[in-house]
């Protein structure tokens, strides 16, 4: 219609969606962590990923947005045992 959302309004035709797809009812915030996340970690650029949030700092977005994947950290607690084993 050319005007803008509001927040609750897009919050709750989200929520209709995911309903209506079937899927688990995720907050949107929650949404663009896990998105953002999994792009850092798929090999996407972080200067991609940084671009793709509308951030113009790099280091915000690793940050506050970009978590770790769990079998990297996996991957770096068995190169650890690894190490210390000898």
């Amino acid at each position: 219609m050319g005007r803008p959302f509001k927040t609750d309004k897009l919050r709750r035709e989200a929520h209709r969606l995911m309903a209506q797809a079937g899927v688990r009812k995720v907050r949107l915030y929650d949404a663009r962590h896990a998105c953002l996340s999994w792009m850092a970690n798929n090999g996407v650029p972080d200067t991609v990923v940084s671009a793709w949030a509308g951030h113009s700092d790099l280091s915000f977005t690793k940050r506050v947005y970009v978590h770790p994947d769990p079998q990297s950290l996996k991957a770096g607690s068995d190169k650890l045992g690894e190490l210390l084993a000898g």
